[in-house]
């Protein structure tokens, strides 16, 4: 059996997006570390890479949602584990895992955005005390 256009189109994506979350949590470790040592320069450039690569992935993840409602057709609820039916069992398991292997890429990446985000304001918030100092040091008694 043959497989169709947009099915092979659609696993094409998911193991893009593989080596795309792969990717991703390469770039936040590297963020986490770069605001540990305070390397702001540094910083940017992983910003930008960050930015590049989730509009990438949003791409993708539009890409998919289109290709899984063609492949289900109209009036369809659409969903990965519909569109997954559409293979015979052996290719259907190796898919799933697949997809597993690819959210757990995606909300171990979610959790190290978050990781790094709090890193970064709590070092805003020290940075503009030290600046800053209490707001109330001086009020009047």
């Amino acid at each position: 059996m043959t497989t169709p256009a947009p099915l092979l189109r659609l696993m094409q994506g998911m193991r893009a997006d593989l080596i795309g979350y792969g990717q991703l949590k390469m770039l936040l470790e590297n963020q986490f570390e770069a605001a540990l040592h305070h390397r702001g320069e540094k910083l940017e450039e992983i910003a930008q890479a960050i930015l590049a690569l989730a509009d990438s992935l949003e791409e993708r993840r539009r890409e998919r949602v289109a290709l899984a409602a063609e492949i289900l057709g109209p009036g369809e609820d659409i969903s990965i584990a519909a569109v997954f039916r559409q293979f015979p069992e052996n290719r259907r398991q190796a898919l799933e895992s697949g997809w597993q292997v690819l959210e757990g890429l995606a909300r171990e990446c979610k959790a190290l955005n978050e990781r790094n985000g709090r890193l970064l304001m709590d070092q805003h918030e020290i940075m503009k005390y030290v600046l800053d100092g209490e707001a109330d040091t001086y009020a009047p008694a």
